[in-house]
């Protein structure tokens, strides 16, 4: 009787084991217990900063005056402007300067305000000028314990740390959730904070949506119970044959 009361025993606390693991390699384990309520965050909007590189495209029912506002990027070499072969090159000022146009501070204003400025300012002397503004360098980089770590181009101006991490291949089974640290630059200084993604309120936080040239380290934590992702894959597989061992062992009692 005392030998079947140490294989339950051993068999409970091996199964109490796998359940407080699966809960924390869980994304948001609290949801279920929020009755599915809505993050009501407001993803920010993309404000340009210096050294970003803007790809701006204006449209004009004159086909030569669309030229002139349109340089072509592979003879930037010598122009003004800060143009590059992908765009213009915003200054530490936070200006570009624009054909007709003239110099613009873009600083902190989105691409839609971008457009209407430059929009507004080619309206004195250009009709029916349509401006496309577009941030051609936006990009995160992923560190740390995900299968992929890396930059990565995003070609939208909004982009989640779940995306990043998506993009990363995800995190690692060892990676800690509860501690999952963005860098961001902000006017020249540095500024950081640890995200918790087992709690859903990290869907409310500033740092959910991503700026330009952020960093997502993602911390390793200890490798003693779980040295590798395959084995928490196999978990399930192994809980499930000692259980059957164990179960067959009893019987045969």
């Amino acid at each position: 009787m005392g030998y079947k009361l140490q294989f339950r025993i051993m068999l409970l606390l091996l199964l109490l084991s796998a359940c407080s693991a699966t809960k924390k390699i869980t994304y948001f384990n609290d949801i279920a217990a929020s009755s599915g309520i809505d993050s009501v965050n407001r993803y920010p909007q993309l404000k340009i900063q210096p050294g970003d590189v803007l790809q701006i495209t204006i449209t004009t029912l004159d086909k030569d005056i669309s030229l002139v506002l349109n340089p072509n990027p592979g003879n930037a070499a010598g122009t003004s402007g800060g143009l590059t072969e992908q765009g213009y090159l915003v200054d530490s000022a936070g200006n570009i300067t624009l054909p007709i146009a003239g110099t613009l501070n873009v600083k902190d204003k989105t691409t839609a305000v971008i457009n209407s400025e430059v929009g507004a300012i080619l309206g004195k002397t250009i009709r029916n000028a349509y401006v496309s503004t577009r941030l051609v360098n936006f990009k995160v980089s992923v560190l740390g314990d995900v299968a992929h770590p890396g930059s990565f181009r995003i070609p939208a101006e909004r982009v989640s740390l779940l995306d990043a991490l998506s993009m990363a291949g995800d995190m690692n089974a060892t990676a800690l959730r509860n501690d999952v640290m963005v860098i961001r630059e902000v006017n020249g200084i540095k500024r950081y904070t640890s995200l918790n993604l087992n709690d859903s309120k990290t869907l409310s936080s500033p740092y959910y949506y991503l700026a330009n040239n952020d960093v997502i380290y993602v911390k390793p934590g200890p490798n003693r119970l779980f040295p590798s992702s395959r084995t928490v894959q196999l978990l399930p597989a192994i809980i499930s044959a000692i259980s059957l061992v164990t179960t067959i062992i009893l019987l045969s009692k």
